[in-house]
């Protein structure tokens, strides 16, 4: 489960990063923010496929814990969300499902059983 939502979230992700860089070339306001947002969204989704490939991999001594720090920054990303009502209120709450999904996810993870780890 915790694979799929890796996989999901990166998708998902990457549609993001795609979003920036289009809007990139039509932005006429502060070309920092613009900058500084593309290297968020490329640096969380390394950060997802370094995750993803390791659980892929049964390493899930250090995927469950950097799976876990993912889900808790995604939790605080949807809550903020609502808070501050950006976009539309299930936008928010698919963001909290996903991070508390992904968390019991993490939680739950474990090495898989006759895989040699390497």
């Amino acid at each position: 489960m915790l694979t799929v939502l890796l996989v999901l979230e990166g998708v998902l992700l990457a549609w993001v990063a795609l979003i920036a860089i289009l809007a990139s070339f039509g932005s006429h306001g502060v070309q920092m923010q613009v900058v500084s947002l593309l290297i968020m969204a490329f640096a969380v989704l390394g950060w997802i496929v370094a995750t993803l490939i390791g659980a892929l991999r049964s390493r899930v001594s250090w995927v469950r814990g950097s799976a876990l720090t993912i889900h808790v920054l995604l939790f605080a990303a949807g809550t903020g969300c609502l808070q501050l009502a950006i976009g539309p209120w299930w936008f928010g709450f698919g963001i909290v499902a996903a991070a508390l999904l992904g968390f019991a996810a993490a939680i739950l993870a474990r090495p898989r059983t006759g895989v040699p780890a390497a």
